[in-house]
């Protein structure tokens, strides 16, 4: 592999954007059955990293854009200190862009989103975890090849730029014609940090539940979702404006690629008027929403009108100063007016079954940002699913709305815990 990296497409925005209310560093953590021993976990990660070096690097600055290169120093483990999500040290270039942590019987991973999106993030956690466990001593094995060996070479395919790869000439969308979407407003935690709220059920209750009503797990945790910002945020939303939940897409399963990368695209569902609506006429709008935005010819029009800006002359020339104004002014005005809050969905993750046997659940934290100050994401693993909230406001409303309709809608027994971050425990 190469010493240095030009950073992916998607990539070269996070750096532009993050800073203490944007940390673009989001985090995934498998919860095992037994507590977590640090120095087997360290062995792990150095029998691993070497597998993904990408993920073991530090951010250097060019003269036109920022590029990553090899880190000399070793990644170490660390205790949980600090709220998940943190920003990672931008300012300080030798500093790492990847955390390793452990608290009781939980492993994480936090990364920097200028290095991979989630799946690519999973791909690593799930190696971690498997060579932790064979180093215990487990009988873990993985004949269905559902794990990157640890062992083994990275190949040149997943450093590979995947926009570039599948960018075509698709008219794209016309950014500028999105509403401004209802934000959500409230208090921030003082001192500054994210509060984390999970909420744990079976996953093929809920599965059929979504079945019965004809639609995808996804689309019918958004109509949930959509329903919980009118009911908490009616009040506050004078303007009457679209209530928009946007949802990152994974290309890969569009397009061929085995990119260890960013390679996702974001699409807007948006709900207008839903102050007139009841659940159902909501959720039927979502269904159609997802249904016409994740085609590959929609998806192909996102990633055209993402590159079109990347592909001209002038953005070719200008200095990083320059495009990094410019990064930011479209990520305000263009990227997060039009949206009220992400909803990202892992999936249904699978692991070998002797390693599967060792893993309780698993969770997703999605960073809140500035103007969208709660943000949501979903996984499930062993029929576990967990819908997680991280927020950087006081204000809980709209979660314990989601929370009361999702169990009241299904009759199902939701588990609820939190960091109690800002909660003066």
């Amino acid at each position: 592999m190469e010493d240095w990296y030009k950073l992916d497409h998607a990539g070269k925005l996070f750096p532009a954007v993050a800073g203490q209310q944007n940390s673009s560093t989001y985090r995934l953590s498998f919860l095992l059955k037994h507590p977590v021993k640090p120095p087997i976990l360290q062995k792990a990660l150095d029998s691993v990293i070497r597998r993904f070096p990408l993920l073991h690097v530090e951010m250097g600055n060019g003269l036109f854009w920022k590029f990553l290169r090899e880190r000399e120093s070793p990644l170490e483990v660390e205790p949980e200190g600090r709220y998940p999500c943190a920003p990672v040290a931008l300012s300080d270039s030798s500093a790492s862009l990847v955390r390793i942590l452990y608290h009781d019987s939980k492993i994480s991973v936090e990364i920097f989103h200028a290095l991979t999106d989630g799946g690519g993030a999973l791909e690593f956690l799930k190696t971690l975890v498997f060579q932790y466990l064979r180093l215990l001593g487990e009988n873990v094995d993985d004949k269905q090849g559902m794990i990157l060996p640890p062992a083994s070479f990275a190949r040149y395919a997943e450093a590979q730029d995947s926009f570039k790869a599948h960018y075509t000439s698709e008219p794209p969308l016309d950014l500028d014609k999105a509403p401004e979407a209802f934000q959500i407003r409230g208090t921030r935690f003082v001192p500054y940090g994210h509060n984390v709220i999970h909420g744990m059920l079976r996953a093929s209750s809920l599965n059929a539940c979504a079945k019965e009503k004809g639609v995808t797990l996804t689309a019918y945790l958004t109509a949930i979702l959509v329903m919980a910002v009118l009911h908490a945020g009616e009040p506050l939303n004078t303007e009457r404006r679209p209530i928009v939940i946007s949802m990152p897409v994974n290309l890969r399963n569009i397009f061929p690629s085995s990119s260890l990368r960013n390679f996702f695209a974001v699409i807007n569902i948006v709900i207008a008027g839903a102050e007139e609506m009841n659940f159902e006429q909501v959720l039927e709008q979502v269904q159609q929403q997802m249904k016409e935005k994740t085609t590959k010819s929609y998806l192909s029009r996102v990633m055209s009108g993402s590159m079109k800006y990347e592909n001209t002359f002038l953005s070719r020339i200008a200095p990083l100063k320059l495009k990094d104004l410019a990064i930011r002014y479209g990520f305000d005005h263009y990227g997060e007016v039009a949206k009220t809050l992400t909803l990202t969905n892992l999936g249904k993750v699978d692991v070998p079954e002797g390693m599967a046997a060792h893993i309780e659940a698993m969770e997703t934290t999605m960073y809140p940002t500035a103007k969208s100050p709660l943000n949501c994401a979903v996984c499930s693993i062993n029929d576990q699913l967990t819908v997680t909230f991280a927020r950087n406001i006081v204000e809980s409303d709209m979660i314990m709305h989601f929370f009361r309709q999702l169990s009241g809608l299904t009759g199902l027994d939701v588990r609820i815990v939190s960091n109690d971050w800002g909660m003066g425990a």
